[in-house]
Formats: structure tokens, C-alpha cells, sequence
């Protein structure tokens, strides 16, 4: 649930640019400067909500098909005001049209360690083996049990897109960061997030994977990554985390340095790319204080990322102003089954929407989770 996304004390430093005020004087003997272009975003359009009931539709894992339909996952609670995270399927078609939602994946038993929330759905195509099992998607999540704050990662397997339910891989494949059991205490009286929020793109459309997640412990937050091999389940493979570049991303300000958490990738292969669509720290003061106003879309090349250098560059800042909506948050780009993004400089995203106070309160009939709703927009570049 989104209170264990956000609701962690943020060790981040911040740091501040400075710009001493220099341009560039154009000459006649310069050539002529390019004009850069300015990007806008297509008016966004509605895509899925429990609308009218208390229940919330967010963290969408959305993937695009040959024939223009998308299979679209993301985590919502089946009960009317009741929260506990389920992972959502719906399947939007070419005209519009879209079946109806349903829970593939569930909280395990009592007393599990994934028993309380499963959220956060990154669904990526392959090839892996399970219990002499060929199966064709695995599906990465965040989990939780009751009775402790932190999270960790598990996955599930299908054939089927479309499939009613997934087969749950029985242990964590990515554990808390510390070693003893219970929740990790940190300043404050605070607990550690743990790990969460996986996004995952294929890199060689068989059983590796580029894993990325994010990490709230007492070293603060930030997202890793990994490279993973699934290709046999009985002997799969996690390398060592390593913390991603931030270099170029800025605040809300525009004049301190940011962090990340919660972001989703896509990357093209073929230009060397990586995207990343991330929020924009800090969060508002007001409720629903747990969710950013902002998203923004940023790229480097892959060969840098993979060699944790270089730096970001953005594309386009999302705001209240271009949604008509306060809090812009849980955000997806729209990618192929493996992860790759062709029209990476136009990119569609997938994106939650809250509203807040004095429109919303933290009440039972008026929680500003009963407003989550999903909506998507592309971006367009115009001279």
C-alpha cells in the first residue's frame, strides 16, 4: 500500500548547483544556432479507475502488442474500502475497449512473508525454467507481511498474458538489506522501507534481465540494479546490487540535486538508450504529503548506465499544470514485452493521479487513495 512507499524517512542529501551567469555570445562569424525544440505533452487521456467505488488503481506495468492492444498491470484492492494490495490485469484494445479487471496475483497465507501486500507489478517476456516448467513471462513485485514495516521482492510466472492467475515463486527473490530478522530501526523512531518497487527489462529476450528497485534502509534511498539470469530457476543468478547514476537530476527546484526511488525503465538496444520516468522530490506538505506532484522522463545511454557513468538528461517534466491533477505519481512507460522502447524521444506513459486536501482527508469514506486512477499521455516535440 502507498503508505509503505512513501511513509520512510528520507536520508538523501541534497546538494546545490550553481550557475555563474555566463552565455554564449553569438557572433556573425558563428554559425547559426539550432533551435531546440519544445516538447508538450499529448492532452492526457483516462484510462482505468475503480470509479465510484472506494478502491484505488495505481503503479501500472503496461505492454504494448504488435496489434496496438495493451496488456496493462498495476495494484488495486478488491474490496470496497478495505486496503490490501492486489496485482490488477487488464487487457485495453485497439478501439478503446477493455475487459474487466481482474486479480491474478494474491497475498500468500497467513503468516507468510508475502501474506499483507503484493503491489508494484513489472511483467517482462522470456524464457525460464521452473520445476521442469518452460514458462514465457515472469512478473517481479513488492510484497509484505503483517506485522512488519518492510518490504521485498518476489516474482510469478505465466504463459499467458491474459492468464486468471500466476504461479508464485515460493521464497523472496530479492531480501531486506539487513541480516536480522524483524524490522530495522533508523533515526528518529523510523523503520526501514526495505526493498520494492522492481522494474525489469530483458537483455537478451531469453532469461536475462536488467533488474532495478528500490532501496529505503539506514543508508538511505536509492534504486540499484542488478543483472539477473532466470533461464533456470533451479540455479538462477542475482548479481550484486549497485547503486544507479543520479548525476543530472534535479529537484522540484531546479537548483538541488535529486534521488530516486519508484522509477520505472525501458531501454532501446539499439541507440544505446535507457529511459527512466521517476518522480520529482520533494513531496508536497499537504495530503496526501506521501505522493509527488511531479514525474519526470530522463535518458542516458545504456553503455553508461551499465558502467554507472556519464549522467542524465531530461526530457520532459510532468506537472499539475499538464495533468490537472495535484499529485502525478507511480508512473509506467509503455514498453514491449521485453522492456525495449522504439519511439524512445516520444515516449507514451502510463501514470496515478490523486487528488488532495481540502478535496480529500484522511477518512474512512475519503481517503485520497479512493481517488488513484490511471491515465496516459505521449510525449510530442514541436519546432
Amino acid at each position: 500500500m502507498i503508505k509503505y512507499l512513501y511513509g520512510i524517512l528520507i536520508f538523501a542529501l541534497t546538494f546545490s548547483c550553481s550557475n555563474d551567469g555566463a552565455t554564449d555570445k553569438q557572433t556573425s562569424l558563428d554559425p547559426p544556432k539550432q533551435e531546440i525544440p519544445i516538447k508538450t505533452i499529448t492532452k492526457p487521456e483516462f484510462v482505468f479507475g475503480f470509479v465510484g467505488q472506494n478502491r484505488y488503481s495505481y503503479a501500472p506495468s503496461s505492454l504494448e502488442q504488435e496489434d496496438g492492444s495493451v496488456h496493462m498491470f498495476f495494484c488495486g484492492n478488491p474490496q470496497n474500502d478495505v486496503m490490501v494490495d492486489n496485482i490488477f490485469h487488464v487487457k485495453i484494445n485497439p478501439d478503446g475497449s477493455k475487459t474487466k479487471a481482474k486479480s491474478v496475483v494474491q497475498p500468500g497465507i497467513s503468516e507468510s512473508w508475502d501474506d499483507h501486500h503484493i503491489c508494484d507489478p513489472s511483467v517482462i517476456e522470456g524464457s525460464y525454467l521452473w520445476n521442469n516448467t518452460s514458462f514465457k513471462y515472469v512478473m517481479f513485485y513488492l510484497t509484505n507481511a503483517y506485522g512488519v514495516y518492510y518490504n521485498e521482492i518476489g516474482v510469478a510466472f505465466s504463459n499467458d498474458l491474459e492468464a486468471d492467475s500466476w504461479i508464485k515463486y515460493p521464497d523472496q527473490i530479492v531480501r531486506k538489506t539487513w541480516d536480522h530478522d524483524g524490522d530495522q530501526l533508523i533515526a528518529g523512531g523510523w523503520k526501514s522501507w526495505g526493498v520494492g518497487q522492481p522494474s525489469v527489462v530483458s537483455l537478451d529476450g531469453k532469461g536475462k534481465l536488467l533488474l532495478t528497485y528500490t532501496v529505503g534502509d539506514i543508508g538511505g534511498t536509492r534504486i540499484v540494479w542488478s543483472e539477473v539470469d532466470f533461464s533456470n530457476m533451479e540455479d538462477y543468478t542475482i548479481s550484486p546490487p549497485s547503486t544507479i547514476v543520479q548525476t543530472g537530476l534535479m529537484a522540484i527546484d531546479n537548483k538541488s540535486r535529486d534521488y530516486t526511488s519508484n522509477s520505472e525503465f525501458a531501454i532501446n538496444i539499439e541507440e544505446d538508450k535507457i529511459l527512466m520516468i521517476r518522480p520529482v522530490q520533494p513531496m508536497p506538505d499537504d495530503y496526501p504529503s506521501y505522493l509527488n506532484s511531479s514525474l519526470e522522463i530522463d535518458f542516458m545511454n545504456l553503455s553508461d548506465f551499465i558502467n554507472n557513468s556519464s549522467s542524465w538528461t531530461p526530457i520532459y517534466r510532468i506537472s499539475p499544470d499538464d495533468t490537472g491533477f495535484p499529485r502525478n505519481h507511480n508512473a509506467t512507460l509503455l514498453r514491449d514485452n521485453f522492456g525495449y522502447i522504439k519511439n524512445w524521444e516520444k515516449p507514451t506513459f502510463y501514470y496515478t493521479v490523486s487528488k488532495a486536501a481540502p478535496n480529500v482527508q484522511p477518512s474512512a469514506s475519503n481517503h485520497a487513495e479512493w481517488t488513484y486512477h490511471i491515465w496516459r499521455a505521449q510525449i510530442n516535440e514541436n519546432q
